[in-house]
């Protein structure tokens, strides 16, 4: 090989490693979490290398940090963790839970959303609905948008806790009637809904799931009256199905709150108040229809998850015992159920990572045969304080992040 060839292959081995580091794609990036409810928003980890008995004999905690009062999850991207705390957002080392840097914003209320990292950015919703775009580096402001004011939003009882999704340029959000989008380099309109034009009582707090249909993306809006199906870069809705009773709204409440859950053409939607069940949809056509609905799986915020065939979810309501359920994703069947506090899960390699409102850990087998319990611990080692643990746990690099509502977030070393 002479020289000219060797200088040029050295060159371009240069320039392609620091494209792939200044674009974040290099190795180090394959089990970030850089959005809500994980990668593609399913709940779904890719993490293999992590010991699921690791919670046996107690939890060994690496490290705790307080960020504010909030159910806002937590992100993180290449060692980098962000989230929202009462009036903050804060960026965290993910290893050692030491501050990198926070920002404040003007409002008084604690975060329910929570943040998305889309490249150099963070895009972060308040509960006052003010959407605000940070640099990941240092959490400099770049711009912000007052949704109220500019779009005339609803009021939603418990303000707005629906997470940013990026698609491209765009940030999609489950707001007004069927979603709005704006550009995400700007924050300039790209397209919106209208409000709903019925009374709403508890409201919605959904985020998107996005879809193709016919090479096309989509995404799915559960909104406060049911589900819409909208082209992503025109708004533009393909199909409605109504998920709302007016019946109920003078007597209880009726929220549409999980987000749905989508795997070959059909997608699963489910509310525990009002409507008070769960339903699959085909939608592989331009219409949904439906394959079956029954009160096997009522989720109120707690998205369930899919893993091979099978629905792994919360039933129940606010506070106190509900039960976590197995139910069979083409028919409906309830397989088995185990009593359980209030919960949240996601999963990650066949196995399903629970966190009860009390900070009870658990890890379990992902199985349809019955409820197999691998370890399970107490991340607050029994200390007394507040617990209110509603937020999903959140798996990275053999450590598990479980956030308090009153601002503990605490770190689980799980690994190998």
């Amino acid at each position: 090989m002479n020289r000219r060839a060797l200088t040029v292959i050295i060159i371009t081995c240069i320039f392609l490693t620091f494209f792939t580091y200044y674009n974040g794609f290099s190795g180090d990036t394959a089990y970030d979490w850089p959005r809500w409810r994980g990668p593609n928003g399913d709940g779904i980890s890719l993490e293999t290398d992590w010991d699921p008995k690791a919670l046996a004999g107690g939890s060994k905690i690496l490290w705790k940090a307080v960020v504010g009062i909030g159910h806002s999850h937590v992100v993180i991207r290449k060692n980098r963790l962000y989230t929202g705390g009462l009036k903050k957002i804060y960026c965290l080392n993910a290893e050692t839970g030491k501050e990198i840097w926070n920002h404040s914003f003007d409002v008084r209320h604690d975060y329910q959303s929570t943040p998305t990292i889309d490249g150099k950015s963070i895009f972060a919703l308040s509960t006052t609905g003010k959407l605000t775009c940070l640099k990941a580096k240092n959490g400099k402001l770049q711009w912000e948008r007052d949704l109220v004011k500019e779009f005339h939003m609803e009021k939603l009882t418990y303000g707005y806790a629906q997470s940013p999704v990026i698609e491209d340029d765009l940030i999609i959000i489950n707001l007004n009637r069927s979603g709005i989008a704006l550009d995400k380099k700007t924050g300039d309109k790209v397209w919106a809904s209208d409000i709903h034009n019925i009374r709403l009582s508890e409201g919605y707090y959904a985020t998107p799931i996005l879809y193709n249909h016919e090479g096309k993306r989509y995404a799915l809006l559960f909104s406060g009256t049911g589900l819409y199906s909208v082209d992503v870069h025109t708004g533009n809705p393909l199909w409605f199905y109504e998920w709302y009773d007016q019946r109920y709204t003078d007597i209880t409440s009726q929220t549409n709150a999980a987000d749905p859950i989508v795997f070959d053409n059909k997608v699963f939607i489910s509310s525990c108040f009002g409507i008070k069940r769960g339903a699959l949809l085909d939608i592989t056509g331009n219409e949904p229809d439906v394959l079956w609905q029954n009160e096997n799986m009522k989720n109120y915020f707690s998205s369930s998850v899919y893993v091979d065939g099978y629905l792994y979810g919360i039933d129940g309501t606010t506070g106190g015992w509900n039960t976590l359920r197995c139910v069979e994703w083409e028919t409906g069947q309830l397989m088995w159920e185990k009593k359980i506090r209030m919960a949240s899960l996601i999963s990650a390699d066949g196995k399903l990572i629970i966190l009860d409102e009390n900070g009870i850990l658990y890890i379990a087998e992902a199985t349809p045969s019955s409820y197999q319990e691998i370890s399970s611990g107490d991340i607050l080692e029994g200390e007394q304080m507040i617990r209110h643990f509603w937020t999903p746990p959140v798996l990275y690099k053999g450590k598990i992040y479980c956030k308090n509502y009153a601002g503990d977030l605490v770190c689980i070393d799980v690994s190998k």
